[in-house]
């Protein structure tokens, strides 16, 4: 059990890999609300890190936190195994999950697999699924320590499709979600509602998990990070709908892990921040504490610069020195605002996702609205700050 300063609680789960034991700690729990983008980070003085390996996506998604098109960079092979895994290693990394855009439209995926699993480590990709040949499956379970998830935007073509702005993509990645649960691969699958969809369809996920052998089911809401910006407006699921989506998916609960991230809260104190433990790195080197830290002062509501969340240039330097001495937690107070020094849940409340305050433009401080029990988004008043009032 691990126990962070703000009090509140997470879960220690240990993991086997070749290069030694690593302590996963798991940032979902019952007792606090679920207001990290994150489900896990890693105990210790360990760091996770998720890699963007190309800008390039052959989709164009509603919620794109990179707004990922056709056309970008990629992350060169060389550069990865020459500065990027060294310099991340230095910096005691001991999980690797590789996102994008779109991963499998890099070339040299495989490689970049390979050359992980050949320091021991285990390797994860984040992906749409609808650009993975048979032979890229083959290869991926031949290396033993690949894991996979996958998004699935709603349950139909309709949904999924329309969201990701292409419907055929709904049977390629349910055709290639098979294929990665065949072969051993599948760990996860990642949904975003949104009113494309009808709650429904989420028991019909959560089912498809079951059937494929997914460990868990990941659902966070459509949030104001890149694309999100401008479509949350209009296709972001009510709250209504998640507690609609909560309700269908309940029964699910002794077959898979549902991850239900920002949902609507009314109760529970808020979970903490793991800033400089979950690092980003960007496909120009730039490494971020957090991405979700970026992607929000990177909106137009943002009162913070994006500089403030980045810890050097991986492609250029060592970066260990620049997160170990990387001042967000001495410079920011988390809940430094009248509402929270007043509230009854002060002392258990980690006071939320500091990115999620940025992009809705606020300062580190502010009251994370969203998901505080004591105010809502409205400035409603939901819980008494103290006893009696």
């Amino acid at each position: 059990m691990f126990v962070s300063t703000s009090g509140t609680a997470c879960k220690a789960v240990r993991s086997t890999a070749e290069s030694g034991m690593i302590t996963l700690k798991r940032l979902i729990v019952d007792t606090h609300a679920s207001s990290c983008f994150f489900r896990t980070s890693v105990g210790g003085d360990g760091r996770k890190a998720l890699i963007q390996i190309t800008e390039r996506c052959n989709l164009h998604c509603a919620h794109c936190f990179v707004s990922s098109t056709a056309v970008g960079a990629d992350l060169p092979l060389k550069d990865f195994t020459a500065y990027v895994l060294p310099r991340l290693l230095d910096a005691r990394v001991e999980r690797i999950t590789l996102t994008g855009g779109e991963p499998f439209v890099h070339p040299d995926l495989l490689a970049i697999c390979q050359a992980v699993a050949d320091r021991g480590m285990p390797v994860g990709i984040c992906t749409n699924a609808t650009q993975t040949s048979d032979a890229d499956v083959a290869a991926l379970a031949e290396l033993g320590s690949v894991h996979i998830n996958v998004s699935f935007d709603g349950f139909r073509p309709d949904s999924h499709g329309k969201f990701r702005g292409d419907r055929s993509s709904f049977a390629a990645a349910l055709a290639t979600t098979r294929k990665f649960a065949d072969a051993g691969l599948l760990k996860g699958l990642l949904s975003t509602p949104n009113a494309l969809t009808v709650p429904e369809e989420f028991a019909d996920l959560c089912a498809f998990g079951v059937e494929v052998g997914a460990e868990y089911v990941l659902m966070n809401p459509l949030s104001s990070f890149g694309r999100g910006v401008k479509s949350r407006g209009r296709l972001a699921a009510t709250t209504a709908a998640m507690n609609a989506l909560r309700a269908v998916t309940d029964r699910f609960a002794d077959q898979l892990d549902l991850v239900r991230i920002r949902f609507p809260n009314d109760e529970l104190p808020l979970g903490d921040c793991d800033a400089g433990k979950l690092i980003y790195v960007f496909v120009d080197g730039q490494v971020a504490i957090c991405p979700y830290l970026v992607f929000a002062a990177r909106t137009p509501a943002s009162r913070h610069r994006d500089t403030e969340f980045l810890a050097g240039n991986v492609l250029r330097s060592a970066i260990t020195a620049h997160l170990d001495e990387h001042p967000f937690h001495t410079r920011y107070a988390a809940g430094a605002n009248t509402t929270c020094s007043s509230c009854t849940l002060n002392e258990q409340c980690g006071k939320g996702c500091p990115a999620a305050v940025v992009a809705a433009g606020g300062h580190i401080g502010d009251l994370d609205t969203e998901q505080c029990p004591i105010t809502g988004p409205d400035d409603r008043r939901l819980l008494p700050l103290a006893a009696g009032e």
